[in-house]
């Protein structure tokens, strides 16, 4: 099995080295990346500019475009054919209404379009600025990533995986529950600067949450999981 890796917080991004060590057991893998992080970038791609492509190590490169760029050029350039892409570890949920801004997302719809299952995964974080300990992501991904990757899968099908913030003790306690987005809007709050200019100051936490989607299900702390033809 050969399996895409990619990510949009950037090539490096320990995120990225923590998914990578879960899918080796899996097969064959190979990394193309971000050069720079590309959060909140969406589907964007890039049509106007040459993209420098650095090769950095055995099968692991960088891109200098988006993650949606990094399945394209992966799926054209290198040769190889993909069972599988995996987006991520994303550092910060990406419930709801996130999908539609999220480049992690976005890098597995990317790979559905070319016909190859992909998942995207993306570990909540409540206090987002302090340093984070991915090791429970990776027992989480332990766990959950054999249950969808060693069964029969459609081809254009993409999941969305949302990690809750647990203390590492309690991971086994942690269930997978397949669940809706949520429809509800991201907090829309801004501080006006001195200059004028707007500074988004929404608190993610605080966010509206309806009862059994998936922001209310990882924010209780369980993994919710979403699935998209």
């Amino acid at each position: 099995m050969k399996i895409l890796l990619t990510n949009d917080d950037g090539w490096g991004f320990e995120g990225l080295l923590a998914l990578e060590e879960v899918a080796q057991q899996f097969g064959e893998t190979w990394i193309v990346a971000p050069e720079k992080p590309m959060s909140g970038i969406s589907h964007q791609l890039t049509f106007e500019r040459p993209m420098r492509f650095q090769q950095k190590q055995d099968r692991s490169y960088a891109l200098d475009g988006t993650p949606a760029d990094c399945v394209r050029v992966a799926m054209t350039q290198l040769d190889v054919e993909f069972d599988w892409v995996l987006s991520g570890v994303n550092k910060g949920a990406n419930l709801g209404a996130d999908i539609c801004v999220s480049g992690t997302v976005a890098a597995a719809r990317e790979a559905s379009l070319f016909g190859c299952p992909a998942i995207a995964l993306s570990q909540h974080l409540r206090k987002f600025k302090q340093p984070f300990d991915w090791s429970k992501t990776i027992r989480m991904a332990n766990d959950i990533l054999p249950q969808l990757m060693e069964q029969p899968f459609p081809p254009r099908r993409w999941v969305n995986i949302n990690f809750p913030d647990v203390n590492p003790n309690d991971h086994e306690s942690v269930k997978l529950v397949e669940t809706q987005l949520d429809p509800a809007p991201l907090p829309a709050q801004y501080t006006k600067l001195a200059d004028g200019r707007l500074l988004y100051c929404g608190v993610y936490n605080d966010r509206p949450r309806k009862p059994n989607h998936d922001a209310e299900v990882c924010f209780s702390g369980n993994i919710a999981v979403t699935f998209h033809d």
